[in-house]
């Protein structure tokens, strides 16, 4: 009996610092499981890529015109609850001003890039943490800029063309394929060309 009860007790003693042991390791363990849960939704967000909204001509060819300020606070009132976190422009005035309505409503400062360095952007598009991301470029940089995220190609964009938006998700830094929208018809449709007024056609004398 002494023996049987030496056993028991020697057990009983042993479950002690088991108990202490998973008391300690289950809670480290289930906040690792919610820090890598929490890693893994950071690596993934969205990239919008739009222009610049529209600008003047000649000297006013790098500020945004009253249409091109229209376009800007629609693009700020569509994007405000997309979780934007960050907003890159280039080194020109028209992409920043078009970023300037959804920078104060989200409180927000962008990062400028300048528009020589696509690189750079491309990296920071690739690594970025989790949330939403506008980017404002030009119409020659953006393709480019998708093609290196390895996301596709898109048709050029035109010169008058101020309504195409790209979207682009990016799940461990890999590029899913590009969503093309169209938004803010704030300047209309181009009026079309105007067509010449035929001339009445001259008709030969009837012979008698």
């Amino acid at each position: 009996m002494k023996c049987g009860t030496k056993q028991s007790q020697t057990r009983k003693g042993n479950h002690k610092p088991m108990k202490r042991y998973l008391y300690l390791i289950l809670p480290a363990s289930f906040v690792l499981l919610l820090s890598q849960l929490a890693s893994a939704q950071q690596t993934v967000h969205t990239i919008f890529l739009v222009r610049h909204a529209e600008t003047g001509a000649g000297a006013q060819a790098d500020e945004l015109t009253a249409a091109g300020a229209a376009r800007a606070t629609c693009l700020a009132k569509m994007l405000k609850d997309a979780g934007i976190k960050q907003i890159y422009v280039t080194d020109s005035k028209r992409t920043q001003q078009t970023a300037v309505p959804l920078a104060r409503a989200l409180k927000l400062t962008p990062t400028i890039i300048p528009a020589k360095d696509p690189n750079t952007l491309i990296r920071d598009l690739l690594y970025a943490p989790g949330g939403g991301i506008l980017v404002v470029g030009n119409p020659d940089t953006l393709p480019f800029v998708m093609a290196r995220l390895k996301a596709g190609t898109v048709a050029p964009i035109a010169e008058n063309e101020y309504d195409r938006m790209f979207a682009v998700t990016i799940t461990e830094g890999a590029a899913g394929p590009i969503t093309t929208l169209r938004y803010c018809d704030c300047g209309g449709a181009p009026a079309p060309a105007a067509q010449p007024t035929p001339k009445p056609r001259k008709t030969a004398p009837k012979k008698r």
